[in-house]
């Protein structure tokens, strides 16, 4: 007698299928275009079911908010004035300052830099353990969420976005095992790399020189470099140092500065037109122009160039004249110490 429903696959052909279709999601995924929009895809799909998924909470919060006493209103109407009072002072300290820092950038003839665009975000979800620190934030596509979009909150840096769908995002957070962020030291300008390490409350700065200047108590703020995060927002202090000399390196280990473990609302920054400008000029012989735009600008020696000009164009020929900074460049030999000057100028134009 021949059994009504046929024979399903064993288990283990089953695993075997599941473990080959997987080991090929794995090598396509990030390889290829389409699934980077299958990925997208798929989040503005289940972007709903996020939405769906926070509906409670906001609406506990909504009749919490109804049930609250007057006097209990009255209190956090009072707080909440004195700190804005305390905020207020700090802007007209703050609005003088930046006075001051743009009349430094302009002596030093450095670009003024501008404020960047922000936008609010809410949290939706939260993935929180050792081997994957992302959440879900209700900006998306239509917002004009991007990938590589540096995210904060009131405190310090909380990561970038990693995936965008329509209407939600997905943001890596700076404590997960695969970011790093560049970083410098508040106090002295010492540059490093913060490396997350799966714990919300920790990041690790590895492989520093065994003379480093860092201690506990540092500020560790974002450095600019690799065009990602803004110069300047805070990242983490410093916890711990280990330079015993029985490594070759010393370690540091920083927690970060922004509430990780209780995030709500978080403000997504956008670039300015001048550091996107910065980040589209990022060949060697573009850093050579600029630099040799501005050293021709400012150094002594532009006078002389000019005067020689003059002299050639009333057919003069100039004589026992210091070489010219381009003929300096194009003949080393001649002058070793101008070489190295440049050379330096270029490492500083290069920062």
């Amino acid at each position: 007698m021949k059994p009504i429903f046929a024979k399903a696959p064993s288990l283990g052909v089953r695993l075997f299928f599941a473990v080959s279709i997987s080991i090929a999601f794995i090598l396509l995924d990030g390889r290829s275009n389409a699934m980077i929009q299958m990925r997208n895809m798929l989040e503005t799909a289940v972007s709903g079911l996020y939405y769906f998924a926070n509906t409670p909470r906001t609406v506990l919060d909504s009749v919490s908010n109804n049930f609250i006493d007057s006097q209990k209103l009255q209190l956090e109407n009072q707080a909440l004035k004195e700190q804005l009072r305390e905020k207020n002072a700090d802007l007209l300290l703050l609005e003088q300052l930046k006075v001051e820092n743009q009349r430094l950038r302009l002596l030093l003839s450095s670009p003024l830099r501008q404020d960047e665009y922000k936008k609010v975000a809410e949290v939706l979800t939260a993935e929180m353990d050792a081997y994957r620190q992302q959440i879900i934030v209700n900006q998306g596509r239509k917002d004009g969420a991007f990938v590589g979009q540096p995210i904060i909150d009131e405190k310090g840096v909380v990561g970038q976005i990693i995936s965008v769908g329509e209407t939600s995002s997905r943001v890596l957070l700076l404590t997960d095992v695969t970011h790093a962020v560049p970083v410098q030291i508040l106090r002295n300008d010492v540059r490093a790399i913060a490396n997350g390490t799966g714990n919300n409350d920790e990041l690790i700065l590895d492989n520093l020189p065994r003379t480093v200047d860092i201690k506990t108590g540092d500020i560790l703020v974002t450095s600019g470099l690799g065009g990602r995060f803004p110069e300047g927002y805070p990242v983490a202090v410093v916890e711990m140092v280990h330079n015993d000399g029985s490594n070759h390196f010393a370690k540091a280990i920083a927690r970060p500065l922004a509430s990780l473990e209780r995030l709500r609302y978080l403000l997504l920054l956008w670039p300015t037109a001048e550091e996107m400008h910065k980040t589209q000029r990022l060949s060697p012989q573009d850093v050579r122009d600029v630099v040799e735009e501005r050293r021709r600008n400012l150094h002594p020696l532009s006078r002389l160039k000019n005067a020689k000009k003059m002299k050639i164009g009333n057919n003069e020929e100039p004589k026992n004249e210091p070489l010219e900074p381009e003929e300096l460049l194009e003949n080393p030999a001649t002058a070793p110490e101008t070489e190295s000057e440049i050379n330096h100028s270029t490492d500083q134009g290069a920062e």
